[in-house]
């Protein structure tokens, strides 16, 4: 009798096991994720996500994605690295888990552009690049999203800003008569001896975290999956993002090579992360909440 009960016990134990690796790998037994990104390359990064896994929402600036994730309508977002920091400082129940996003910001501008440079927003990354590698120029944050700005720029009706790709190579594309004056990254490193620099950071939901752990599991998988189609077929990728974003498929595929898509983790998402973060304190502390990185950022 004995070991007819051990016997039975062994085989449920075994076809739960089996059960619970099929939830892992599939997720039918939960629900997709609801994920939030921003137009332009955090949405990139995330087109070749299966549907399966996560519903994904973009969103036209970082706002209404800080909102969204705050007021617990987002399981996960993806947002400017200072942002995700400064969120957490101020005691949104967030924990960090991936950099998907490093520098790619260039300063373009026409002729005769003057001293004024349009930036998207005050308090995000391209206006503390601004602050510190262009103090000759005179901010103008008037326009928030990256989209808008760079339709000003192919309109002519803008003519000097610094701006993330995509937006970079669509307004190249578009208005000849616009130009790069300034690469962002190379003049970082030669202030700061840093080679990068997180521009978009992974975070999730600490409610979300402590409830679905396999949740969190299978979309950092999905998303460092997608990051590396990404990266791996830009004509494919091209396709999707038409799809998702109506920005045109060849621009996007074109542009996708200068998007620093990357999905780093782990010490070195740490270590990264941290060195950005000593140079923002120092600039502006306000924008990471008033204080670097503790060991409870990250998940």
């Amino acid at each position: 009798m004995k070991k007819l009960v051990f016997a039975v016990c062994t085989l449920l134990f075994l076809g739960f096991s089996v059960y619970a690796q099929a939830v892992y790998e599939t997720g039918e037994a939960n629900d997709r994720v609801r994920l939030g990104v921003m137009q332009g390359p955090t949405a990139f990064s995330a087109v070749m996500i299966d549907s399966s896994v996560a519903e994904l929402s973009v969103f036209p600036s970082p706002a209404d994605a800080l909102a969204r994730i705050t007021k617990g309508e987002l399981d996960m977002a993806v947002l400017p690295a200072n942002a995700a920091l400064s969120l957490y400082n101020r005691g949104a129940g967030i924990k960090a888990l991936a950099i998907v996003g490093e520098g790619m910001l260039s300063l373009v501008g026409t002729s005769g552009h003057g001293k004024t440079v349009s930036v998207p927003g005050a308090g995000g990354t391209p206006d503390h690049m601004a602050r510190l590698l262009f103090p000759e120029y005179i901010p103008d944050y008037s326009v928030t999203a990256p989209a808008q700005l760079a339709q000003l720029l192919i309109a002519g009706k803008c003519t000097l800003a610094l701006l993330p790709q995509p937006f970079v190579t669509m307004v190249l594309s578009a208005n000849h008569d616009v130009e790069i004056l300034a690469d962002v990254d190379a003049g970082w490193k030669a202030l700061t001896g840093l080679d990068r620099y997180p521009m978009s950071i992974l975070v999730v939901s600490a409610e979300y975290a402590g409830k679905n752990p396999v949740g969190v599991m299978r979309l950092c998988n999905a998303y460092k999956l997608s990051v590396k189609k990404v990266n791996g077929n830009p004509v494919a990728a091209g396709e999707r993002i038409n799809a998702l974003l109506g920005m045109d498929a060849k621009v996007a595929a074109k542009a996708v090579p200068q998007c620093a898509l990357v999905y780093i983790d782990g010490e070195q998402a740490k270590s990264e992360a941290a060195a950005y973060f000593d140079v923002l304190m120092n600039l502006d502390s306000g924008a990471i909440g008033g204080k670097t990185v503790s060991d409870g950022f990250w998940y």
